[in-house]
């Protein structure tokens, strides 16, 4: 049941990607698509490793996710001479 919730809210989140103009939240829903992987890495693989395979999967995202935010906080301080 929470697999399927999961699949659901990750789908949800992926057509929101594609629909949406504005890159700050398309970087939200794949960081949201992101942690949804990890927890259905958990999930359906029910050993030590696959424990170690999500928590790394979910490490690495929350890294990626933090560095394109303070590229964007970066880029909204920046001045554009035309």
């Amino acid at each position: 049941m929470i697999e399927k919730i999961i699949g659901i809210i990750i789908i949800i989140m992926a057509i929101r990607v594609l629909i949406t103009k504005n890159r700050v939240e398309r970087v939200l829903y794949i960081n949201v698509i992101d942690f949804g992987l990890s927890a259905l890495i958990t999930i359906y693989i029910n050993t030590p490793f696959g424990f170690i395979v999500a928590s790394a999967f979910f490490i690495t995202s929350t890294i990626s996710s933090n560095a394109i935010a303070y590229t964007f906080k970066r880029l909204k301080n920046e001045l554009v001479y035309n």
